[in-house]
């Protein structure tokens, strides 16, 4: 595909205008969301570990002391062990979130790298393939419900989709030469912080680039020892008479031998070490924050922080409370990943079969019970996934049969493990492994026949979502809570590919006179090549109107999918902002309030709200403790640690807690 940068001057101005109200767009519905449907609080367990952790790292500290009695500053995934306290998760976004804290505005975090990962996705698509692709790549993540959820939250996806998105772009540069082992440096940096933020998917998305840097060392590497022993051969066979005769034929033939076989030169090979080098030495630098922070947590720079929560909290297949709360099996694997993907199809774009509101614009119940509670087949057919074979298409064109041919075999395997013994292998660990092993072969096999620039580079963004897919059917659950969360990172490769189809559309009428100028261009000029590449009347009509259809169905699917579909979440697990208002209602003058909540059988959803304004170091203006014994004892004691703040008691039984103006607890 033919890059347009001799199309129309004013084509790339007019582009990036768009890119930046469309960034603008990303980091202003971040923003707004995150005020009118999530209140700026944590909703889920992982939100609040991860802003406690953050709070903790503002202050300098890796972890704390933990406080005495712990149980009473309970926070859910806080783990308190060998005295001290921390997250379970990994250090990277916490640490990232820090920076928020410091600004007094951790929400403007994610709302950043919303509007970064804009822009970068339109360079990426720009330069890989055209103008045009980026700029609708770019539209289509702005205006992606996962995008706009996601953004809007204080979860770490949105962090690690930008980090994956600049390393995938700086990799990209790394491979066309120029300044390569600066944009080395840059992707090693985004790979770092990306393993430090999330490491299955860091390891997901980096395999494919892995595996294509490993087959062009091989390639330069070969090409170089072909290039000797051609030169060895060539000086055999020059006898001393010959050479006496043809001196001045010789020399300059070895010349242009030498000139010709620089590019594949054990330089060649070195060229292409040196900022893959660097690279990696730049992101084991930044990983290795990981095994630190377990080392100041626990002593053991290798243990898993996640099983000190759940100890079945853990990557891989077996049965028993080994791997998951019932064990983890292929089948597990494949159901979970149907029911996220019928979500997952819906929520890329916002494209379905259906509506999730009635006549009055409200969400129909059922919806929201799927949203809300359920983890299973969504229930309306989604259509965001369907530019996808069409972009695969435009990427590989004349070997579009291969690619088919390619998903056949893989779906072919994946019956075999349904049809085998009549499945009976399915929950069998050693065979799930097995099957894995053979499907992520099957996805890097591609890279070895590869060789064209623009296939390759389809294949990659194909193969980093086919891995994190794969790669997630390791984990013993799915997710849809806040839309199919675990497979955000590839959103990406997904834009890019399904811009494609349109872009071509965009760019038709130019498309096939280049491809016919490539036919003719033989002993024409180059100003009347370029002509050739001039947009055609019937273009400069067809692509305005389709931009407008482009437009009015991505606002379409905004109005009438993203904001309701979103604002089912607004008060979700009970977090909201009237209890805070309440207690501040209630709040004497100068004082700092001490909120006592009350009951033994209480879920972290009744005071999550306050949990989420408590300090890791007790010294906020509002600290919230529970009162797990429900006892006057245990009461007092509490109150005796804070002899200077108001009491206020909250009475609290599952996930509903109220207050309770006369404390009457047991003896």
């Amino acid at each position: 595909m033919r890059n347009l940068k001799r199309n129309n001057p004013n084509l790339f101005t007019d582009h990036r205008f768009v890119v930046l109200v469309l960034a603008l767009f990303a980091f202003g519905m971040s923003a707004y969301l995150s005020q009118t449907v999530f209140e700026r609080l944590p909703h889920l367990e992982d939100e609040v570990a991860y802003l406690y952790q953050a709070r903790v790292f503002a202050r300098g500290d890796i972890v704390i002391e933990s406080p005495e009695t712990s149980r009473v500053f309970w926070q859910p995934f806080i783990v308190d062990r060998q005295g001290n306290r921390f997250s379970k998760y990994t250090p990277g976004w916490s640490a990232q979130l820090a920076v928020g804290i410091l600004l007094g505005e951790y929400w403007v975090i994610n709302a950043f790298f919303a509007a970064l990962t804009v822009a970068v996705t339109y360079r990426f698509g720009r330069e890989i393939f055209n103008p045009q692709t980026g700029v609708i790549a770019a539209a289509l993540f702005a205006f992606s419900p996962m995008a706009l959820l996601l953004n809007a939250t204080l979860m770490s996806h949105t962090s690690a989709l930008f980090w994956t998105t600049l390393f995938l772009y700086a990799y990209w540069r790394v491979e066309r030469g120029r300044h390569a082992t600066r944009w080395g440096l840059l992707a090693g940096l985004a790979l770092g912080a990306l393993v430090a933020t999330r490491p299955l998917t860091a390891v997901a998305i980096a395999l494919p680039v892995i595996v294509w840097s490993v087959i062009r060392l091989v390639r330069a590497f070969a090409a170089s020892l072909r290039t000797e022993v051609k030169g060895l051969v060539t000086e055999k066979e020059l006898s001393p008479q010959s050479a006496i005769g043809t001196a001045a034929a010789v020399e300059a033939s070895l010349s242009s031998h030498k000139t010709q076989s620089s590019a594949l030169s054990p330089q060649s090979f070195f060229s292409i070490l040196r900022p893959l080098i660097a690279l990696s030495i730049v992101a084991i630098v930044l990983s290795a924050a990981v095994p630190i922070y377990n080392r100041a947590a626990v002593g053991d720079p290798l243990f898993d922080l996640y099983r000190l929560v759940w100890d079945y909290d853990r990557i891989g297949f077996g049965a028993g409370q080994v791997y998951g709360r019932s064990g983890h099996t292929l089948t597990k694997a494949f159901n979970h990943g149907r029911f996220d993907l019928s979500l997952t199809a819906a929520d890329l774009f916002g494209w379905q079969l259906g509506t999730i509101t009635d006549a009055n614009g409200d969400v129909l119940p059922e919806i929201v019970t799927q949203l809300t509670t359920e983890a299973d087949y969504w229930l309306r057919t989604g259509l965001s996934w369907v530019l996808l074979p069409f972009g695969l298409f435009v990427g590989f064109r004349r070997k579009s049969p291969w690619v088919i041919l390619w998903f056949l075999l893989l779906y072919g395997w994946m019956r075999f493990a349904f049809d085998w013994q009549g499945g009976a292998q399915m929950t069998n660990p050693v065979f799930a492994w097995l099957w894995l092993a053979v499907a992520f072969a099957w996805l890097l096999a591609p890279f070895l026949v590869l060789r064209r620039r623009t296939e390759v580079w389809t294949w990659i963004l194909a193969a980093v979502t086919l891995s994190l897919l794969g790669s997630q059917m390791t984990y013993w659950i799915g997710s849809q809570r806040y839309s199919t969360r675990y497979y955000y990172e590839a959103l990406t490769a997904v834009c890019l590919l399904s811009a494609l189809p349109i872009a071509w559309l965009v760019r038709w009428r130019t498309e096939v006179k280049g491809l016919r100028a490539e036919k003719n261009s033989v002993g024409r000029s180059e100003t009347a090549q370029q002509a050739d590449f001039q947009p055609s009347p019937q273009s400069s009509v067809l692509s305005p109107l389709l931009y407008a259809v482009f437009a009015a169905l991505l606002v379409y699917s905004f109005i009438t999918y993203s904001l309701p579909r979103i604002g089912v979440l607004r008060g979700f697990n009970h977090v909201n902002r009237e209890r805070i208002a309440e207690i501040e209602a209630r709040r004497e003058p100068g004082r700092d309030v001490l909120v006592i909540v009350n009951g033994t059988d209480v879920r972290w959803r009744a005071f999550g709200a306050l949990m989420a304004v408590t300090s890791p170091y007790l010294d906020s203006p509002i600290v919230a403790a529970w009162n797990f014994q429900d006892s006057s004892t245990l009461r007092d004691d509490i109150i005796a640690r804070f002899p200077d703040r108001q009491v206020i008691d909250l009475r609290a039984q599952g996930e509903e807690s109220w207050f309770d103006e006369e404390v009457a607890t047991a003896p």
